[in-house]
């Protein structure tokens, strides 16, 4: 085995260990935080049936009028 890996024991390092173990999971339950509160945010614009920009939405995208009428 390399010189490196036999220096320290394992008990040494468990503080280590722990740290990191615990920075991952709350890292993880921040995001899942986040995550459940835009999809609370999202399901709460479609029940209101208008996005939130606060312009009406007429249904025409491009902003140009309707194209005359063909007799």
């Amino acid at each position: 085995m390399p010189l490196i890996l036999l220096q320290s024991t394992p008990p040494a390092n468990l503080p280590y260990l722990f740290a990191a173990f615990a920075v991952c999971w709350l890292g993880f339950f921040i995001y899942a935080f986040f995550v459940s509160r835009r999809r609370q945010e999202l399901e709460r614009e479609l029940r209101e049936g208008e996005p939130e920009t606060g312009e009406p939405d007429d249904g025409d995208e491009g902003g140009n009028p309707p194209p005359p009428a063909m007799l």
